[in-house]
C-alpha cells in the first residue's frame, strides 16, 4: 500500500511539474511586448507612424504608403517573431508599392509601437487589423477601391480571422497560415523536441491564457465565412507548422479560390522572393479588378 501511494505521489508531482513547465512556457512566449524588428525602409521612404484605436480600446500603429490612383489597397499582416512587428512586411511593401498598390503596415498588439503587453496568436488581433481597415476604408483616396489583407504565419491566420469574422476586406492573401490550434500546439511541441504526450497539457494552458472559447477564432472556424477571393500559400518543408493547414483551408474555403504549394522552409519570401512576389502579383491581377 504505501509502495502504491508513494508511487502516486511521484506521478502527481511529474504531472504538476509537467504542467508548470508547459503553462510557463506559453505564457512567456505570449506574455511581452515585442520590439519592432531591425529592418530599415526601402530608399527614400519615410514611415510617418499612425495611430488607431481598436474596440479594446488599444492605440494600434500603423505606417501607410499610398500611391496614386492605386489598384488596391493592402494591409499587411506580420507574424510571430521576436523582435518583428510592422517592419517584417517591408520587403513586401516595396514591391507592392512598385508594382502600383498602397500598402499598409501595423503593428499587432503587443508590437512595435502599438499598445498591449499580450499576443494571443490571432483571438484578438483581428480587431487591431479591423480597426486599421475601418479607418484606411475611409479616406476620400480609397473611395470605390478594393482593400484586402496580406499575411504570414500568424499574420496570415489573423487575416483569414479578419476576414471571416468581420466580413470586410475584398481579397486575402494567406502564406503558411495555421488552421487551428491544435495543429499549431502539435507543430510546435514537435518543433521544441518535447514529447506530443504534453499535448492535453499545453490545451488546459492555453485555456489559461486564452479564455473559454478561443478556438472559436482560428482560420478553419471561421473561412467559409469568407466569400471573397483567397489565395493559400503552403511551404511543403515547413519547420514551423503543419504545411498541410493550407490544402486543410482550401478545402474548407468557397470559390473562387487559388492554392500554391512550393518546396521551401517557413519564410517562402526569403528563400523564394522572386516567385513568391510573382504569384501574389499574379493573383491580385486576375481579383483585384
Amino acid at each position: 500500500m504505501k509502495l502504491f501511494v508513494s508511487a502516486l505521489l511521484l506521478f502527481l508531482l511529474v504531472l504538476t511539474g509537467t504542467f508548470l513547465f508547459t503553462w510557463y512556457r506559453l505564457h512567456i512566449k505570449v506574455n511581452l511586448h515585442a520590439e519592432n524588428s531591425n529592418i530599415d525602409l526601402p530608399a527614400g521612404w519615410k514611415g510617418e507612424t499612425q495611430f488607431v484605436t481598436n474596440s479594446d480600446g488599444q492605440k494600434i500603429a500603423y505606417w501607410y504608403f499610398p500611391v496614386n490612383n492605386p489598384k488596391a489597397v493592402i494591409i499587411l499582416i506580420h507574424g510571430y517573431g521576436i523582435p518583428g512587428g510592422k517592419t517584417q512586411m517591408l520587403g513586401h511593401s516595396d514591391y507592392l508599392y512598385d508594382a502600383g498598390y498602397s500598402t499598409v503596415l501595423l503593428d499587432l498588439r503587443g508590437y512595435g509601437k502599438s499598445e498591449g503587453n499580450k499576443i494571443t496568436l490571432g483571438i484578438n488581433e483581428w480587431k487591431d487589423v479591423e480597426a486599421v481597415f475601418d479607418y484606411i476604408k475611409s479616406l476620400p483616396e480609397n473611395k470605390n477601391k478594393k482593400i484586402g489583407y496580406l499575411g504570414i504565419s500568424m499574420g496570415a491566420a489573423t487575416a483569414v480571422i479578419s476576414a471571416g469574422e468581420t466580413h470586410k476586406g475584398d481579397f486575402v492573401i494567406a502564406s503558411v497560415p495555421y488552421a487551428n490550434f491544435d495543429s499549431m500546439f502539435h507543430s510546435q511541441i514537435k518543433v521544441a523536441g518535447l514529447p506530443q504526450i504534453i499535448y492535453p497539457l499545453l490545451k488546459v494552458s492555453a485555456l489559461i491564457e486564452f479564455g473559454k472559447g478561443y478556438e472559436r477564432f482560428s482560420p478553419i472556424a471561421v473561412i467559409k465565412d469568407i466569400k471573397v477571393p483567397i489565395l493559400l500559400i503552403s511551404a511543403k518543408q515547413d519547420e514551423e507548422l503543419n504545411y498541410q493547414d493550407a490544402k486543410k483551408l482550401y478545402d474548407s474555403a468557397n470559390q473562387p479560390k487559388e492554392y500554391w504549394e512550393i518546396d521551401s522552409h517557413h519564410d517562402i519570401f526569403d528563400e523564394h522572393p522572386q516567385e513568391f512576389r510573382e504569384k501574389v502579383l499574379f493573383f491580385l491581377k486576375k481579383y483585384d479588378q
